[in-house]
């Protein structure tokens, strides 16, 4: 099925540029790795395919992005959608009549049309705006005084705090609106649409841009910068969008309020409440368009700040504001995997390229955007909140919001009673359950959550609880005789110490996305884990709900079916092909039924593009091998069991101590955990193991801290190895942790890196069980079909809770993934090297060996990673580190 078929466009296609000046590549002389990757990132755009791209870290991977994107995407917005018409020499039409049909044509173009549209009102908007300004001159001159009244909302002497009006929940669905609503609103929209003059603003044209997401601030930054080395940087335009701490301008906002879910608040609860309108949001539309004007190029966030500041307006709104004409937005992760946070920026799929970078745990970020943790603390806040709010306004509401709340308050008043019940029973501690059956437990199944889950979104009834909970006087739990409906005291008093540390703005963000997770339909891939928890502080128990995604397909395949083309880049995109079946499995939930051709090809994981380079570097300049026996020729091997046993501590231990006597600079030790850490290093030092190590490097081990720990440690270590005459130093961390990922351990920085132990997720965790479980499931899905009266997913699920082999192939993955990521710390250049040194057995064992990268595999299928007994390893190491580097 080709390209032509599918698209319905008539789309010239694009040919494929060839050499690095055609990519506008800025370095002189590219990798021959990098014109591969802009070659097949340009195709697979082109095509409209999903790829997925792994090139080394240090092998010019952005670069190579931004250059290959941003070459298909003007070559793209240049091209014309069908063929230009000729004039036929047999055609005796006049040249006006032709003139005519083609000024015709291009009215008949709806882009050019809203592009008129919206330049006809900003030019409008420009006019009146400046002859209003310039009569406020006049007068400010006539009186003999300049005006310097913000141009915000103008405060009523009725408004205030003393008003309540702004606190009442107006909100009616269109299947309760009566007959005369319905009317009104219908000529409301027909009077909007039909004449420009009424104040509405135009929509602003969109047009084909790239979408490109990564993990990290930092990351787009860095991003952002090397656009502006290339020749796009002074042609296109480039919008980073962040969150409110970063890129709000209101100062005295920012001072005031002491966490970032208070800065949301405070910002909406500006936007809504009268007298109160912040006056980085004027009600004049001037400065916003001269902000807009100035963000016509490459701009990062200190670069958007400081034109906002200039201007005198918001950021944050003013960033979303110049989305539509971008040519690259770039934002974080969980600014793209939702739905509702792609509405609320402005952000649409449709037609525009999709580039997630550092994509080795996508599929982790997009169960973590959609789960939810609600707990029992939360549960009684909000129904003492929700209900002295209902008794308050209840007389005031219209009827639909009276039902609305109602239901929620009985939802609530369930939810709290199943917590409590959990939390003072006596039975297991953790409960996994489906949704229904968690709904069904709990008494509540009998609630349409899914109403309950629209009315929330489309009332914005948060807003008006937290506005109301910032004016009122007591604290949720001080009056006890507060009630509702007739009903009896909300919450017992096992509640009302803990819930005090819980804010309002952060329990009604917790309940929208909680109500918004099991308000979703059709959520089979997903569990409710019920847990309880005990107050380390005082001893109480309580009990929390957790809703867990297991299923990633659903959110990702709905960006896929969106997006003109998807492409998932990283250093350690190894293995892969886990990562395909999960985000796009064949059989499962992921629903094909309403889907054009076009869309079919799309979710069809048979058509993924999967691209892997070996890294820049020479294979002489990497010394790859297992360990698989200490100095004693004991075993090295650190499954659970084996970690128990002293001895092999121990034999660790010494081996890494004569690794330090010929390995020159800096050696970074990867444990699987901060446990296992902290008992090896304990053991060592009563063994003599440090001091020996001590002798010939200085040692520094991470802990579990803070951030700021964390980096003292780093700078320390580079700090040590980079110090005049020193043999170098030895860092011990974790995988996972917070130095195994972004950071740079380039030369002597990471001469060896050393990997500990395998760290396989624990199978304690009743989230990763159900996980495993339910993707054994998916591959005996279509026999459960076949074979079973109950063809869903879920009664295939029920009966896959073993480990079976695909289970293991994706435990195995996840544990590799991490690994990779780690040793993907050295090696960040051409003329780097370093040895990677495996301390355990099973890295030989080719389930595992092949799911390393292929810059550490080579071509040996069978046999990718030399193994060695202690003596012959440590040999190898020397004789490694003995080469001239630079001449090889």
């Amino acid at each position: 099925m080709n390209m032509t078929e599918l698209d319905a466009s008539n789309e010239q296609p694009l040919p494929t540029p060839q050499a690095a000046e055609e990519f506008g590549f800025p370095i002189s002389t590219p990798y021959d790795i990098q014109i591969e990757f802009m070659q097949r990132l340009f195709e697979t755009l082109e095509k409209g395919d999903f790829g997925i791209f792994e090139s080394p870290t240090g092998t010019g991977k952005s670069l190579s992005i931004i250059c290959g994107a941003l070459t298909w995407l003007t070559r793209h917005l240049n091209r014309p959608t069908e063929a230009t018409p000729q004039k036929s020499t047999s055609d005796n039409k006049p040249d006006w009549v032709l003139s005519y049909e083609n000024k015709l044509r291009e009215n008949d173009d709806p882009t050019k049309a809203a592009a008129e549209r919206y330049k006809a009102w900003e030019l409008k908007v420009r006019r009146e705006e400046a002859a209003i300004q310039q009569e406020k001159r006049r007068a400010a001159r006539r009186v003999g005084a300049v005006s310097r009244k913000p141009t915000g909302h103008k405060r009523n002497a009725s408004d205030g705090n003393n008003s309540d009006e702004d606190l009442i929940v107006d909100y009616g669905s269109d299947n309760e609106l009566t007959d005369a609503d319905q009317a009104q609103k219908l000529l409301a929209a027909y009077n909007s649409d039909s004449d420009e003059e009424d104040g509405k603003i135009p929509e602003e044209p969109s047009i084909t841009k790239i979408i490109y997401a990564s993990r990290t601030h930092s990351q787009l930054q860095q991003f952002v910068s090397e656009i502006k080395r290339t020749r796009f940087g002074k042609t296109i335009k480039c919008v980073v969008l962040g969150s409110r701490a970063q890129l709000c301008t209101n100062t005295a906002v920012r001072k005031a309020c002491g966490s970032v879910q208070a800065l949301n608040e405070k910002c909406t609860e500006m936007q809504q409440q009268k007298g109160t309108r912040c006056p980085q949001l004027p009600v004049q539309h001037l400065p916003m368009l001269d902000f807009k004007q100035a963000m016509q190029k490459v701009a990062d966030i200190e670069d958007t700040v400081t034109e906002a500041q200039q201007r005198g307006v918001c950021a944050y709104y003013g960033a979303r504001s110049c989305v539509r004409q971008a040519h690259v937005v770039a934002l974080p992760y969980n600014m793209l995997l939702t739905q509702g946070a792609r509405d609320a920026l402005g952000v649409q799929l449709e037609g525009n390229v999709v580039i997630v970078d550092e994509a080795h745990n996508l599929v982790d970020t997009i169960l973590a955007s959609h789960s939810a943790l609600l707990s029992q603390h939360t549960v009684a806040l909000l129904l003492d909140l929700l209900q002295r709010y209902f008794k308050r306004f209840w007389q005031r509401l219209r009827g639909s919001n009276v039902v609305y709340i109602r239901q929620t308050i009985a939802l609530l008043r369930a939810l709290h009673k199943h917590l409590q019940a959990h939390a003072q029973a006596t039975t297991d501690d953790v409960l996994v359950r489906g949704v229904n059956q968690f709904l069904h437990e709990a008494r509540a199944d009998h609630i349409n959550v899914f109403k309950i889950d629209r009315y929330l979104k489309e009332s914005k009834i948060g807003r008006k609880l937290n506005m109301f909970a910032d004016r009122s006087t007591g604290t949720p739990g001080d009056d006890n005789k507060r009630t509702c409906m007739g009903s009896q005291t909300t919450h017992a008093h096992v509640d009302s110490a803990s819930s005090s540390s819980v804010a309002p703005a952060t329990a009604v963000a917790a309940l929208e996305t909680f109500i918004g997770c099991i308000g979703s339909p059709d959520r089979t891939g997903a569990r409710v884990v019920v847990r309880r928890q005990q107050n380390p502080q005082n001893g109480e128990k309580y009990a929390e709900i957790t809703y867990v995604l297991m299923d990633p397909s659903e959110a990702f395949g709905e960006l896929r079916r969106q997006a003109r083309a998807v492409v998932l880049a990283g250093g350690t995109m190894t293995p892969a092909a886990d990562i395909v079946e999960q985000l796009l499995p064949k059989f499962g939930r992921l629903s094909r039924s309403d889907c054009t051709v076009r869309e079919l090809h799309k979710l069809d994981p048979d058509n993924v593009r999967l691209f892997a380079w070996p890294h820049v570097v020479a294979p002489s300049h990497i010394c790859a091998m297992v360990v698989e026996a200490g100095p004693t020729n004991t075993p090295l091997r650190f499954t659970f069991q084996d970690q128990q046993k002293q001895t092999s501590f121990r034999e660790s231990g010494w081996a890494l101590a004569s690794l330090c006597n010929v390995v020159p600079g800096g050696v970074v030790v990867f444990f699987p955990s901060y446990s296992l850490l902290s008992r090896m290093l304990q053991e060592w030092r009563l063994c003599g193991i440090v001091e020996r190590i001590s002798k010939r490097k200085t040692l520094i081990a991470e802990s579990t801290g803070n951030d700021g720990s964390s980096q003292d440690v780093l700078a320390k270590y580079v700090e040590c190895v980079r110090k005049p005459g020193s043999l170098g130093a030895v860092l011990l961390s974790v995988v996972g942790g917070r130095l195994s990922e972004g950071i740079n351990f380039s030369d002597d920085l990471g001469r060896a890196v050393v990997m500990i132990g395998l760290p396989f997720p624990s199978l304690a965790s009743p989230e990763l069980n159900e996980r495993l479980a339910y993707y054994e499931s998916i591959g005996k899905y279509q026999e459960q079909q076949s074979k079973s009266s109950d063809g869903s997913l879920a009664a295939a699920a029920s009966k896959s809770h073993s480990m079976g082999p695909r289970a293991r192939q994706l435990y195995e993955s996840l544990c590799m993934r991490a690994v990779n990521q780690s040793i993907g710390r050295a090696i960040r250049h051409r003329g780097d090297y370093a040895a990677i040194v495996f301390f355990d057995l099973r890295y030989a064992e080719s389930r595992i060996s092949t799911k390393l990268p292929s810059w550490i595999t080579g071509s040996h299928a069978d046999q990718p990673v030399k193994r060695f007994k202690f003596g012959p390893a440590m040999a190898q190491i020397a004789s490694f580190f003995k080469q001239d580097f630079k001449a090889l």
